[in-house]
């Protein structure tokens, strides 16, 4: 269960880094690993204690703080994160990226139908929105958390160390789950997991099939069909062109509630 949580690791490394004091070993430690990040698997734990002045006991326990079993399936298990890495190979990347925004936004519109309106009446009747998202998507799911805050809807955030995690396991049946997995890798590693989470459940993504949205109760069909794994405009844009439209149109419902 807890290979889920390498979807997270990146997240975890910088949720240290940003909240902890500088003087902590989680920071140290941390500030090693994202250093050395290209190499984790190559990394014995002798090196790392010796690299970060800690014993081979705060490495372990630093893997199991952050949500692996040890530090071994930490090395073995982790995401390498080539979707940062990947860069376009193309003269004018401007206009290249201006020209797949501008066909990235027509189908779009032209794919949002009647699942906005669910998802709405399904965000203004829950006890509060939970999302479920690798690190990849999780800087737009922080905006339309506060957006949402601010609209007087309560928004969580789990983005690592998924299968510990407190919020998703005591998750109330009056909540709504929102996964986003543009490409599918992600709606796969957490199957077992969500299907039991007891609450309606909705999941944006490219994939069409059936058996991986089966513990799905809407499904928010986000870019052409199966995006690939790489990155693509879909994958760092279109969320946070659905989570937007989402906000503007729970906004006009609660303005048209309160006329």
């Amino acid at each position: 269960m807890k290979e889920i949580n390498k979807y997270g690791l990146l997240n975890a490394l910088l949720g240290i880094i940003n909240n902890f004091d500088e003087s902590d070993s989680k920071v140290i430690i941390a500030k090693y690993f994202l250093r050395n990040f290209d190499r984790i698997d190559e990394i014995n734990i002798f090196d790392a204690a010796d690299e970060c002045f800690v014993t081979r006991t705060s490495i372990r326990r630093f893997a199991k703080f952050i949500g692996f079993d040890n530090f071994r399936t930490l090395k073995s298990d982790h995401e390498h994160y080539n979707y940062y890495k990947n860069a376009e190979d193309v003269t004018d990347y401007p206009v290249y990226l201006a020209e797949q925004m501008s066909k990235m936004v027509l189908d779009l519109s032209q794919r949002i139908g009647p699942e906005i309106d669910t998802i709405i009446e399904n965000m203004i009747d829950c006890n509060e929105i939970v999302f479920l998202a690798s690190d990849i998507y999780s800087s737009r799911c922080l905006e339309f958390q506060k957006e949402m805050i601010l609209s007087g809807k309560m928004v969580r955030v789990v983005s690592y160390n998924f299968s510990d995690n407190k919020i998703l396991g005591n998750i109330h049946p009056d909540s709504l789950l929102v996964v986003i997995s543009i490409s599918g890798g992600f709606i796969s590693q957490i199957d077992m997991f969500t299907r039991n989470i007891n609450c309606r459940k909705v999941i944006m993504t490219s994939v069409k099939d059936a058996a991986l949205l089966k513990n799905y109760d809407l499904v928010l069909p986000v870019g052409e069909n199966d995006q690939p794994a790489a990155k693509t405009i879909y994958h760092t844009f279109a969320v946070e062109y659905f989570l937007d439209v989402i906000h503007h149109e729970y906004q006009k419902r609660l303005r048209k509630k309160g006329t």
